[in-house]
């Protein structure tokens, strides 16, 4: 692997890098280094995570190596033991403040991203490296959790009690081999240690921690995981969430509901608490052995607690809310004076949440009909959550539609969160992401400083990006989804006009954006009243987001097979920005080849926490605060600007992909949304006041794009993919490894020579490679057994034809696991001819995916025969090598021969045909001059084919000897032997040489 030198670090990268990772590199090097914070933005597609891997790791090595070359430097007395590289040229990683430092302290890195799935990706990018660092994945019991019985319980409260009931009773073997086992138990391929506490005692020996940002960022599950932040480096990454996530870790809204919850369950254990002190009393009249439920406590202290949650009950009932039923809103330290009021205070903290634990593990154990503990552990939560004070918090007491009354503690700094990582003694924050535009107020947003920032650009090329701001429909109707417009008739009816129009122009999928929910409601309702969807859906049909998460996927998987579809033109699929849709999908290649907004997603402008939210913020910033606070109005205007960014983020997904952007609102003309686009967008963005001009442009783009990128990827696809494990078909939506991004580095440094050598070569991987790489992936896939089933089924194939056999082999073989579906679709290089068509529909009917068959697979391969007299009209020795010699003998006599197969007239179109393509070197006109010339009905194609092989061979050097008229331009005929096709069979010699055969007839 490459290995390149950034900042004094030498990093081992898996290809030679682009320059926008080498300067990505740099910036995560460089804020290491200087123990500063770093908030940098690199599209998706660019390899962000490979860098940040690389680097960081780099870092690390480079950091123990400078204490080894230290401790050997004073072992040595001042003598360098390397002549050539003197301790002096090591660095300074490991000197803080002029104190040696020690292996102990070598940092950690903490690796948070949103999610679980997210995580895996990473993991995944990190095998792809040469670095192998001990990595520790951190989860909750829910993830990781084996134990059967533990497993059935449905709540997450219940899971957790009942694990810790059974590892403290010792119950668990799973958590007992953990105790037991320096190292993981595993008996036939299953763990027979608990990941959960595995993976909590492996933490303190990890180099690198994966967990999801939530387990960082909130202070009690920071406690839990027992977390040590002194020294680390934290990335976060997918970081465009953080300031939401980092708000809502600090706050919390308290119900009617739950505080009902709460006194039930409260009521259920008195109740068995008193019959167990009635039948005790029984018990010890007649010397019987007392009954005992497993809870130590006293009836009293129950009753306490049912007492304090009635006070703090009443205490928020008497709270006067205003007629109007705006709520009221008091600073964050009001609650601390409510809470008071129900006796719930520092001093009483303690007791009384040691008195819920024990309440909870009783009630989790129990037996029989299962008691509601949510309204408990939120009250639980909620008392540990005040021990911290805010002042960038509000309270607001509001009325609901129900009777009862919502107390709500709402955090608006998620500097708030951020400050906490920093007093827990963080070496380095990196906050990373591809959708992190503008830099400026997310910075400002954090409230702690980043002195390395970056806006890296993408690595597409510009025919692979359209963006468009489309102002007005094909009416001429302005388009702006604005509160006063977005369900005006005038605009839904344009709209729907503009959707209709670009389904026809954007092949396979088209992703539409809506700002939210009622918005995207409304437009279909409006257009199935008046046939918009209906037209629509003649072109591509619509899929539409669910507010449900438990259909999503259902959803998802049949658009993703519509895509697929032969007989379909693609597909549409409706979204609203801030959706999952628009968050943590990946709609690569053929799922997303265009994307729509349809206006800014601000968000809900009269919601009380949007309100309170800019309140704050501009009371902070006439505070004093002044320039590091966002006003309200300028972080709504993020908040839409960010939603859209990360919607559009959609359409490029690597290297080879291409999509259109289309901005259907006319508020995206102004000079301060356009400045919100990121900074890979901005320099493609054009304004269409014609909305036939728009179509028109995309049309022309898609057309570019398809012939340029994507004939371009499949020949390439098997050369650059970098794992042992084939690749998935190209209409998968699959994200790409980085590692594709090898050979396009190479490609792009070769095409920068521009045209001055020509050399030829085959950039496709050979078969025989390929069929390799498959039987390599198998063996290593399969056990032994079904291996050699796999063997002796392909020889059987080979030897007998019979289809019927192998087919039903192979699919025994690869279809029971669904990873092992491509292996079967795979197979389809194998298949003769004659059965590839049966084949792919075989595959497509067992794994709803087809091999890409098409009609031209079925056609049987024809070996190329040369004559001896073809070889020897073309011996390279005597003709090729002297070609001037050999291209002009007899050129008279070839004129006469051509004049004599063609009338005058005819004869006439030939020859100027032939000096306008010397002029303009336009192939495709000369070749349909000569194509109807030669095909007429008295000069049938066949009449000069049947030609004596002379008068052939006349034509072909009449038709294309540089020197064959005075009138035509000269230049001097190439003495390679690449200049003329080889024959195609024996006894004819082409008319055309290689400079001009059709495309598909080149070697690429």
């Amino acid at each position: 692997m490459p290995k390149i030198t950034l900042n004094g670090v030498t990093v081992d990268f898996p290809f030679q890098p682009y320059k926008c990772q080498e300067a990505y590199m740099a910036k995560v090097l460089e804020c290491l280094q200087k123990k500063v914070n770093g908030i940098l933005e690199s599209p998706t597609g660019t390899g962000k995570t490979l860098c940040l891997l690389c680097s960081t790791l780099a870092w690390r090595e480079h950091f123990k190596d400078t204490i080894s070359a230290r401790k050997i430097a004073q072992r040595m007395n001042g003598v360098e033991l390397f002549p050539d590289r003197p301790m002096s040229s090591w660095g300074n990683a490991a000197v803080d403040a002029d104190i040696p430092a020690y292996y102990t302290d070598i940092p950690k890195i903490i690796y948070a991203s949103r999610t679980h799935s997210q995580l895996t990706q990473v993991i995944n990018e990190l095998k792809n490296t040469v670095y192998r660092p001990k990595i520790c994945v951190l989860g909750s019991r829910e993830q990781l959790c084996i134990n059967p019985e533990v497993k059935r319980q449905e709540s997450n409260h219940v899971q957790i009690y009942m694990c810790r009931m059974k590892v403290m009773a010792r119950t668990c073997h799973f958590y007992n081999n953990v105790e037991g086992e320096q190292s993981p138990v595993f008996w036939r391929g299953r763990s027979l240690a608990c990941p959960y506490y595995l993976s909590r005692s492996l933490k303190q020996q990890a180099d690198i921690i994966f967990m999801p940002y939530n387990y960082l960022l909130d202070s009690k599950s920071r406690r839990a995981h027992n977390l040590d932040l002194k020294g680390t480096v934290v990335i976060l990454d997918e970081a465009h969430n953080v300031e939401k996530l980092c708000e809502e870790s600090s706050s919390f809204d308290l119900t009617p509901y739950d505080l009902a919850s709460a006194m039930d369950a409260i009521n259920v254990v008195l109740e068995e608490q008193a019959k167990i002190v009635q039948q005790n009393e029984i018990n010890a009249e007649f010397n019987m052995e007392m009954a005992n439920s497993g809870l130590n406590m006293d009836l009293e202290d129950i009753a306490k607690i049912k007492k304090i949650l009635l006070q703090l009950e009443n205490a928020i009932d008497a709270v006067e809310l205003p007629l109007n039923d705006s709520g009221v809103t008091k600073e964050g330290s009001y609650i601390f004076d409510l809470f008071a009021e129900a006796q719930i205070t520092f001093q009483t903290k303690s007791s009384l949440l040691e008195s819920l634990e024990q309440i909870l593990q009783f009630l989790s154990g129990r037996t029989g009909i299962f008691i509601n503990t949510s309204g408990l552990h939120k009250l639980s939560d909620i008392i540990q959550r005040l021990i911290l004070h805010c002042t960038g918090l509000l309270l607001s007491v509001f009325s609901l539609f129900d009777p009862g009354k919502t107390l709500s503690y709402w955090c608006f700094s998620p500097g708030y969160s951020m400050h906490e990582l920093v007093r827990q003694g963080v070496r380095t924050i990196i906050l990373t992401s591809g959708t992190l535009s503008p830099l400026s107020s997310f910075t400002m947003e954090m409230q702690i400083p980043f002195p390395v920032c970056l806006e890296n650009p993408h690595v597409i090329d510009k025919h692979q990006l359209w963006v468009g701001i489309i102002p007005k429909g094909p009416d001429g109707t302005v388009l702006t989804s604005t509160y006063e417009k977005r369900f005006s008739e005038e605009y839904l009816s344009s709209l729907g006009k503009t959707v209709g129009n670009l389904v026809r122009v954007v092949p396979h999928g088209l992703l539409v954006f809506f700002p939210s929910y009622p918005v995207m409601d409304k437009s279909l309702e409006y257009w199935r009243e008046h046939d918009f969807a209906k037209r629509i859906e003649e072109v591509k049909p619509m899929f539409v987001e669910p507010r449900n998460k438990g259909s999503f996927t259902e959803v998802m998987d049949a658009y993703y097979d519509k895509i697929v579809c032969p007989k379909s033109s693609g597909a549409a699929f409706l979204a609203v920005c801030r959706g999952k849709a628009s968050e943590g999908l990946d709609f690569a290649d053929m799922n997303g080849r265009g994307v729509i907004i349809t206006g800014l997603p601000f968000p809900p402008r009269m919601e009380p926490r949007i309100v309170l939210k800019m309140q704050f913020l501009d009371e902070m910033r006439r505070s004093g605060a002044g320039a590091q606070y966002l006003s309200g109005r300028e972080w709504y205007s993020q908040q839409a600007s960010r939603a859209v960014n990360q919607a559009i983020g959609r359409v490029i997904r690597h290297r080879q992909d291409y999509g259109a952007i289309f901005l259907c609102d006319q508020r995206f003309t102004t000079g301060d949304v356009r400045d919100k686009l990121p900074s890979w967008v901005r320099p493609y963005v054009k304004v269409y006041d014609n909305f036939g001009h728009a179509v028109r442009g995309v049309s022309l783009f898609f057309r570019v794009a398809q012939e340029v990128v994507s004939n371009n990827f499949e020949n390439h696809f098997w050369y650059v993919w970098s794992s042992p494990t084939p690749p998935t078909p190209l209409f998968q939506a699959q994200r790409l490894s980085t590692l594709s991004l090898q050979y396009e580095k190479r490609l792009t440094d070769e095409q920068k020579g521009g045209r001055k050598k020509i050399k030829l070569v085959n950039l496709t991987e050979p078969k025989k490679a390929r069929a390799t790489t498959y039987i390599a992936t198998v063996k290593e896939t399969l056990s032994q057994e079904n291996y050699d089933l796999f063997s002796k089924a392909l020889q059987h194939y080979k030897k007998t034809d019979d289809f019927d056999a192998m087919l039903s082999q192979m699919s025994s073989l690869f279809t029971e696991d669904q990873k092992k579906h491509i292996l079967l679709r795979e197979f389809y290089q194998f298949v003769r001819p004659q059965h590839k068509k049966q084949f792919d529909e075989a595959c497509c009917n067992l794994t709803g995916v087809g091999c890409g068959y098409k009609p031209e697979h079925s056609l049987l391969q024809q070996k190329t025969t040369f004559s001896k007299d073809s070889c020897t009209q073309l011996n390279p020795g005597l003709h090729l090598n002297k070609g001037g010699f050999h291209l002009t003998t007899g050129l008279n006599n070839a004129e006469k021969d051509v004049k004599k197969a063609l009338n005058q007239s005819s004869y006439s179109r030939f020859y100027e045909a032939l000096l306008a393509y010397k002029k303009t070197d336009n192939y495709d006109t000369m070749v349909s001059v000569i194509a109807a010339l030669t095909t007429e009905r008295r000069y049938r194609c066949c009449d000069l084919f049947e030609m004596p092989e002379k008068i052939q061979r006349k034509i072909s050097s009449f038709c294309f000897s540089q020197e064959s008229k005075p009138e035509l331009p000269k230049t001097e005929v190439s003495k390679g032997t690449s200049n003329m096709r080889a024959p195609t069979s024996a006894g004819v010699v082409p008319i055309f040489p290689l400079q001009m055969e059709p495309e598909y007839g080149r070697c690429r």
